[in-house]
């Protein structure tokens, strides 16, 4: 169904400055973003950890994450200082996270393995915290940055082009950690070493981009919000998940993020050791051409989404996005090859267009439901929202990434055997790439259809609330 494009009134509009703060704000996903780049190459492929050992303190730690980003959302919900509910929580955050970034690479060598595995432990568990602490009340600003449907995706679009640059510079980390700068004294690359200065280089850039929303974005609810009566944390979780719109968005998150991530140590070790023949180099070129080419693929995505949503809706453009996931992931059996090891790029190209649209919609959705719940509530919750949308999605993930360790397993691989896996091994885990996906994905499209918050409905629930607000 096409829908006509939606007027922003004047008063919605988000200013220039504050909409190029928040959006630069991004790029302080590199606390994460960096980490995780760099993760297998060192720990598996460098130290010898079993990637299904790798792959559970991954669940550990998001199930951490879900926790610290529930009681960040209820914590923010409920502050009440001069500067606002989320951006005392953000500058903090920021710096935190930019001090401790570097330390991941700062054990000993010497150690036996069991003692390098806890120092990964409490790593993780302190990066999750403190990136937690920033990036909660960053994506509760979105929520309420302006009333207007329209212009909150357009800003979530904005935000999606320096979403792009973290991608870009992620995908390099493992290619710059390997340049002769960082080679050990026989002239061999020293990954730990260039993963340290790599990361400590991120660590400038994220806390400089991550500052800038805590300085110069504006809390448009906070005045309405100073009135409301502080929750308990429990009595805050359980409203939200009263609201069944937002049980959908939920729902629809776990399977797409079970569906794209429980393949992820799949993909890395199929294309390292069946399209690249255990050639790292050859590997972390493509990871890094890959990264440069869905860059611009990704950043071409953004005005397509948009126009998409504006003439047929979020829920049409929801469901092309899921169909092109599911055959983006099915057409791994054909791409994926040592014939031609740059073909795998293709996927890349398709993933990164529909990840990206992905990554616009949701937060505009979760902006919708904000409105759909004050229209029942008579209250704003932005950060329960954000944040209990965040714990589903770091529990999706931690779910994918025990069970990527899992089918790593169930394949066969050894990674002793590095290029001498059996053939039937290496088929094994591309069918598990190219078939798990599409179970799950075919199960988001289902979700995704009855989506209820159209275009229409968003304008007659603006019309409401504009009329409560004006009686109050």
């Amino acid at each position: 169904m096409k829908h006509s494009a939606p007027q922003v009134a004047p008063s919605d509009k988000v200013p220039l400055k504050e909409k190029l703060a928040y959006s630069i704000g991004q790029i302080g996903g590199l606390a994460d973003a960096m980490e995780n780049g760099l993760l297998r190459p060192v720990f598996v492929v460098t130290m010898g950890i079993s990637p299904a050992l790798l792959s559970t303190l991954d669940a550990v730690y998001r199930l951490w994450n879900a926790v610290t980003d529930l009681f960040m959302g209820w914590l923010s919900d409920n502050t009440r200082t001069r500067w606002g509910r989320r951006r005392p929580y953000m500058f903090i955050g920021a710096i935190l996270a930019a001090l401790w970034m570097p330390t991941i690479w700062l054990f000993d060598r010497s150690w036996e393995l069991h003692w390098i595995i806890v120092w990964l432990v409490v790593f993780q568990l302190g990066i999750t915290l403190f990136v937690a602490i920033w990036n909660v009340p960053y994506q509760c600003l979105l929520l309420e940055i302006s009333p207007s449907t329209a212009e909150r995706t357009n800003v979530s679009a904005w935000r999606a082009y320096f979403g792009k640059v973290v991608g870009f510079i992620a995908g390099w980390v493992w290619y710059l950690s390997q340049l002769p700068v960082f080679h050990d004294a026989s002239g061999k690359p020293d990954i730990i070493k260039g993963a340290l200065w790599v990361t400590l280089g991120g660590a400038v850039i994220a806390v400089s981009c991550a500052l800038l929303p805590a300085i110069f974005c504006r809390e448009r609810y906070y005045h309405q919000a100073q009135k409301q009566v502080k929750l308990p944390i429990r009595t805050s979780i359980k409203l939200t998940f009263k609201n069944p719109v937002f049980v959908r968005l939920i729902t629809f998150t776990a399977l797409f993020a079970i569906g794209t991530g429980a393949t992820e140590s799949l993909s890395f070790f199929v294309r390292l050791y069946y399209v690249c023949g255990g050639d790292m180099k050859l590997a972390a070129a493509i990871s890094g051409i890959g990264s440069t080419i869905t860059l611009f693929t990704g950043i071409a995505a953004i005005p397509l989404c948009q126009w998409s949503v504006h003439r047929f809706g979020t829920r049409t453009t929801m469901l092309a996005i899921m169909a092109t996931l599911f055959f983006t992931g099915v057409s791994t059996l054909v791409t994926l090859t040592p014939a031609y090891p740059y073909l795998s790029l293709v996927n890349g190209i398709f993933s990164s267009i529909a990840v990206t649209a992905i990554w616009v919609l949701i937060p505009t959705m979760n902006g919708d439901i904000a409105d759909h719940d004050e229209l029942r509530t008579n209250e704003r919750r932005e950060g329960a929202f954000a944040s209990t949308f965040s714990w589903t999605l770091k529990f999706s993930l931690s779910v994918a990434l025990a069970i990527s360790g899992v089918l790593v397993e169930l394949a066969g691989f050894n990674a002793k055997l590095a290029t001498a896996q059996p053939p039937e091994v290496l088929l094994s885990m591309r069918l598990l790439l190219a078939f798990v996906p599409a179970v799950l994905l075919g199960a988001a499209f289902w979700v995704t259809w009855r989506y209820p918050l159209t275009t229409p409905r968003m304008t007659e629930i603006r019309a409401e609330l504009e009329a409560r607000r004006g009686k109050l």
